[in-house]
């Protein structure tokens, strides 16, 4: 007897179960209300892009031979002629003996000069008299300057530096501009093609300028409209996402690009680096540019507002259980949030989009 009332007590608290889970399964909850509060809305124009070095030099050599010494290291600042590195041309005794010759050669035509000077050549006065005094001293000067020049020469060649009056004759090669080394391209000996008129040559320093970066990207053309030069934007760092970039917008494109079957604009901005962070030029990086913004309004999220025919309209409760549409006047959105200029009160509150 026991048993069968432990049986039709288990068999009751199951159909009781089962009754209440139907009953669960019936019952609809209704929809959610959302609340019409104050707050701010702000339009942002997005920007994709790098940080980059506003211009890039590259250092090459007019003397083609061997890198034999590099001065810089990377990321070291330089100024305008300060030393970079040493190319060397390759010596060999053919070269050496060839300008030892050139020297010889000079020293003969400058004795041969003088002696038209000075008259000890028999030639000397019959020249004079066609030419006059002043060329045979001219013609002196350049055989005593080609001479200099071949001792100079020579004299570079076996130490690698040379005075010339009160110039230094070296095979340095020294800083165009003003900046920091950006890529060392070739290390000490390194063969170096010398730049000429045919090509460049070997370029194996870059100079930039990491003091002053900009943000290259471009915009969607529907934001290129509402820019202006001189907006503040806040620049997102793809590697440094904690850290706080700002830029100032400085040129708009006045022509398109197509890209991935969209219209975009280029943009350019100017980085301010904060203290203490160090920014490598071609970081992927966003720029949010705000180009409105709308203070203490009345606001909605916007997944709540529909809009039909060029007008607004909110789910609103109309007493019974039953709910009816009601127009709105919308202002600024974000994407998210939108202004209601029109039509509803701080504290009313509307329904959420039935779900489908």
């Amino acid at each position: 007897m026991k048993r069968l009332l432990w049986l039709l007590g288990v068999a009751v608290l199951i159909a009781s179960g089962f009754l209440w889970l139907r009953s669960q399964q019936g019952a609809r909850p209704g929809p959610a209300i959302v609340t019409v509060t104050r707050g701010t809305v702000v339009r942002k124009a997005t920007a994709v892009g790098r940080i980059e070095v506003p211009y890039e030099v590259p250092v090459n050599s007019l003397t083609g031979g061997i890198l034999t010494k590099l001065y810089v290291e990377l990321g070291e600042k330089v100024t305008v002629g300060q030393p970079l590195a040493e190319v060397r041309p390759v010596l060999t005794q053919q070269t050496l003996l060839q300008a030892e010759r050139e020297v010889e050669q000079a020293r003969i035509s400058e004795q041969a000069a003088r002696e038209y000077v000075d008259r000890d050549h028999p030639a000397a006065y019959l020249t004079r008299f066609f030419l006059g005094k002043n060329s045979l001293e001219r013609m002196y000067q350049t055989a005593e300057l080609t001479r200099e020049q071949a001792e100079e020469h020579l004299e570079l060649l076996r130490s690698g530096e040379a005075n010339a009056g009160d110039r230094q004759l070296d095979y340095l090669v020294r800083a165009p501009v003003n900046g920091h080394v950006l890529d060392v391209r070739f290390r000490e000996g390194s063969p170096i093609v010398p730049s000429s008129l045919y090509g460049t040559g070997s370029e194996f320093l870059v100079l930039a300028d990491l003091d002053h970066l900009v943000f290259r990207g471009t915009v969607d053309e529907i934001d290129a409209g509402r820019l202006k030069n001189g907006m503040q934007a806040r620049i997102t760092v793809g590697s440094l996402r904690d850290t706080a970039v700002t830029g100032e917008l400085v040129e708009i494109a006045l022509k398109s690009t197509l890209r991935d079957n969209a219209t975009v604009f280029r943009v350019l901005m100017a980085v301010e680096t904060p203290p203490g962070v160090r920014l490598r030029s071609g970081y992927s990086a966003v720029a949010e540019i705000e180009v409105d913004r709308r203070d203490d309004v009345l606001v909605l999220p916007e997944r709540v507002v529909a809009f039909r025919d060029g007008q607004a309209f909110v789910r609103v409760p109309a007493g019974n259980g039953q709910i009816s549409e009601k127009p709105v006047a919308t202002g600024l959105s974000d994407g998210l949030t939108v202004e209601i200029t029109e039509g509803l009160a701080e504290g009313e509150t509307v329904l959420e989009p039935a779900m489908e």
